[in-house]
């Protein structure tokens, strides 16, 4: 039998050294990138402009993933070679963004890195529209529930002076120090060679399982057992709960999908909202004409609205230029509702009137 290679005091070898927690401080895990729970909210110094044409552009890198539903994260999507892609799944845009934060006591707590969704990149683009750019401005963005909505605005005044060139200039060299030459992309570019990895270990251990099943076969030898070819889409749907194992390059990367796993089902199809025929045509914006509801609860401050009927209990999110009396529509009132839903699959408020000034309601149905 052989023995295991031993070496000094008959300790055995291994490349890998298990990392071990030696403070209190350590615990922590301090990350790059931030992550924010419902109703949290952040300010700091925007190292970007949100536009991927924009030249100079070191803090900000616009992209696209998708959601891996075994393993519970996202992915960098690979263009060609992307076996998300291959097996007809949409990828959802994402945008890294480069922060900073003068007044934290840390150096390396001055610069951090906020991954936004589809939506928020949109607010973003507006708001920095409408305030004639957002580099070296304070921006202020919260969490607005857990589907993954923020709010975003450029704040001004006294207590929130622009960076001077000069401070913007020291902030950008901070993080090119703190992230490296390859900035935001290399960032991503390496959460994809990880990942990329990570499928490529899951289909090995689908064959040796095939193979294991084909060993334990009792048909007799001469005779060829009947199969059949596994192909991508199939070895994506059959992959089993090892898809959980996480082998990330460096921690940071590891938080930044710990984050992003309480959005999964905030951009799978982010793209819809780009009008194009052929999302209309797969059905899956839905509209509401003319359905009565009961209001259950209203959050007037945010405008969300908890409703029920017959089918159940929905939330909605009333539509930009929607007005209400809030002293007529209240809680325990049945009310006559219009909506779309959006992109992120949210219902948006089109129409709402009480039931005493609209008798008749109507039947939710497909968008045509």
């Amino acid at each position: 039998m052989a023995t295991k290679q031993r070496g000094k005091k008959g300790k055995s070898k291994s490349e890998f050294k298990v990392r071990s927690v030696r403070t209190k401080e350590d615990r922590k895990r301090p990350s790059v990138f931030m992550r924010l729970k419902t109703d949290e909210a952040f300010k700091g110094y925007a190292l970007f402009e949100p536009d991927p044409e924009a030249e100079d552009n070191f803090g900000y890198f616009e992209y696209y993933d998708h959601w891996d539903q075994q393993a519970s994260q996202y992915v960098p999507c690979a263009g060609e070679k992307c076996p998300f892609c291959a097996a007809n799944d949409n990828p959802s845009t994402r945008a890294m963004t480069a922060w900073y934060f003068p007044d934290a006591a840390d150096v390396k707590d001055k610069i951090k890195v906020f991954t936004m969704n589809y939506s928020t990149i949109n607010d973003a683009t507006d708001e920095a529209e409408d305030e004639d750019g957002m580099m070296g401005k304070v921006v202020r963005i919260k969490r607005m529930s857990d589907k993954g909505d923020y709010k975003v605005k450029i704040l001004t005044g006294p207590k929130a002076k622009p960076l001077t060139k000069a401070e913007l200039k020291k902030a950008m060299a901070l993080l090119e120090e703190q992230i490296g030459e390859d900035g935001l992309p290399g960032i991503v570019e390496r959460q994809l060679k990880a990942q990329m990895e990570r499928l490529k270990a899951l289909d090995a251990l689908e064959d040796d399982d095939i193979d294991d099943d084909e060993d334990e076969d009792e048909e007799p030898k001469g005779k060829a057992r009947k199969g059949r070819a596994i192909t991508k889409d199939e070895d994506d749907d059959e992959s089993d709960d090892e898809s959980d194992d996480d082998d990330d390059e460096d921690e940071d990367e590891d938080d930044e999908s710990d984050d992003e796993d309480e959005d999964e089902d905030e951009d799978e199809d982010e793209d819809e909202d780009e009008d194009e025929d052929e999302d209309e045509e797969e059905g899956e914006d839905e509209q509401i004409k003319a359905e009565v509801y009961e209001v259950v609860k209203i959050q007037e401050k945010d405008e969300i609205f908890d409703l029920k009927n017959g089918d159940g209990k929905v939330k909605m999110w009333l539509g930009q230029g929607i007005d209400v009396d809030y002293d007529e529509v209240k809680k325990g009132v049945s009310v006559v509702v219009d909506a779309q839903q959006d992109e992120d699959g949210d219902w948006i408020i089109t129409s709402i009137e009480l039931q005493e000034q609209k008798k008749k309601g109507g039947k939710k149905g497909k968008k045509k």
